[in-house]
């Protein structure tokens, strides 16, 4: 706004903001910038007050600015909106939208702040008024959140810009000892890393950073899963299992276009419990998404990797060699050497026999009914979230995952037999970062 008035191309900008406080606010923010040394050097018009015939400033007050160029900023709040609002003779040529929306702000709230927008604030422009809007998307009916998605009656010409996540292809867990770890995604801008997300997480919490930070506002009705009440426990907790699967629910490309890929790691107890150890779902390739299952397994001792086949068929085996001499290369991975002898492969295929996702997603929510599953802490909001929305809005490759992994610890499935347990001294030399790894074709552990 401010390279505006200096290039002239506006005369009269309304700042606008939620309260007259907060658009007051605003102002003097901008009176700071334009009083700096730099503006005032290239720009001194801008810099200075506009005066009167006799010499008294017409206007540098808390809501007002005129500069001696003939630029002029007021700032007003939605509280304190009025009609016909001009300087002299000019109608503003530029609004400024920022912040408008309140978290508290319910239906008839925003109701009355649309009436204002449409009925004071809008009408007052001039002729060639340029509208500019700023905010963070606050909750699924707020005003913004009406523009982003095309059910505001208002502002029909408008080019909608975003919303941008401060993460791309965000993934988390929880820690044991409490908090979050981001485990992927891209920050989108400098400000504000990685590192920094995740400390915003673990200080104002996930939900709020969700819907602050990554816009996540949905308010959509529950779907299949909704009305659940999961069982939780911590990984301390987690009896012994006598089998653990990691599945696979793939897409077959990786643009912004793609499916994401789902994938799902549980074990099951001798009481016929199942636990949730791990869930993950973002877009990848194909051969990083069988990495990371892969790598899974190897950490929970799992007997093997399971994917859906019905897109790539064949291929996927040739994709998990593929991933597997890949991390025997990785030198990430001292543990995984050549003689590394890796989860076995095994593959299903919707179309044999399974029924369409919801109907296979009835038949694992049966389980869950019944408290024969419980969520391990950790990654398991990322699962829940999958299983609330399914199958009312995607991505469902989570719920599918899901679904594999089930019905394989259910024995409905193509089964392999059993493993034979490693002793816990082999374990924790994988655990070391040591070459213990399970020989699959004897069901034994080696060094």
């Amino acid at each position: 706004m401010v390279r505006l008035g200096a290039k002239e191309v506006r005369k009269f900008c309304l700042y606008v903001r939620g309260t007259q406080d907060k658009a007051n606010e605003s102002v003097q923010n901008i009176a700071a910038m334009l009083e700096g040394r730099h503006i005032e050097a290239y720009y001194p018009d801008l810099a200075s007050r506009k005066l009167g015939k006799y010499g008294n400033s017409k206007g540098w007050r808390v809501d007002t600015l005129r500069c001696a160029n003939g630029f002029s900023v007021v700032a007003l709040g939605l509280d304190a909106a009025v009609r016909g609002i001009k300087i002299e003779e000019f109608r503003p040529d530029l609004i400024i939208l920022d912040d408008i929306d309140s978290s508290t702000d319910g239906p008839e709230a925003v109701k009355k702040k649309i009436d204002i927008l449409t009925k004071s604030i809008l009408p007052a422009g001039s002729n060639d008024v340029a509208i500019l809007g700023i905010q963070n998307l606050i909750h699924p009916n707020s005003i913004f959140s009406k523009i982003n998605d095309g059910s505001a009656e208002f502002l029909y010409n408008r080019l909608v810009s975003g919303p941008y996540p401060a993460v791309e292809g965000l993934t988390y867990e929880q820690r044991p000892e409490g908090g979050y770890l981001i485990t992927g995604g891209v920050a989108t801008w400098a400000g504000q890393s990685l590192e920094v997300c995740e400390a915003q997480i673990n200080e104002w919490g996930l939900t709020a950073f969700l819907q602050e930070a990554q816009h996540e506002v949905e308010d959509r009705p529950g779907g299949l899963f909704s009305h659940l009440e999961y069982r939780h426990c911590g990984w301390g907790e987690v009896p012994e299992l006598t089998r653990i699967v990691v599945w696979v629910d793939p897409a077959v490309t990786s643009t912004d276009q793609s499916d994401s890929m789902g994938i799902q790691a549980d074990g099951i107890d001798e009481k016929g419990t199942i636990y949730r150890l791990w869930s993950w779902e973002s877009v990848t390739t194909p051969v990083d998404a069988l990495r990371r299952a892969i790598l899974k397994a190897l950490e929970l001792h799992a007997l093997m990797v399971g994917v859906e086949t019905d897109q790539g068929g064949d291929t996927w085996h040739s994709v998990y060699k593929q991933a597997c001499e890949e991390l025997i290369k990785d030198e990430a991975y001292p543990q995984i050497v050549a003689h590394t002898r890796f989860p076995g492969f095994q593959s299903a295929k919707a179309g044999a026999g399974h029924g369409p996702k919801a109907h296979r997603a009835s038949l694992m929510l049966s389980d869950y009914e019944r408290g024969k599953i419980v969520h391990v802490q950790g990654t398991h909001r990322v699962l829940e979230k999958a299983l609330f929305r399914f199958p009312l809005t995607k991505p469902f490759d989570l719920v599918d995952a899901a679904y594999w992994s089930w019905q394989d610890l259910r024995g409905k499935g193509q089964m392999v037999p059993p493993p034979v347990e490693a002793t816990k001294a082999d374990k924790a030399r994988w655990d070391a970062g040591t070459s213990a790894t399970r020989d699959l074709t004897g069901s034994r552990w080696r060094r």
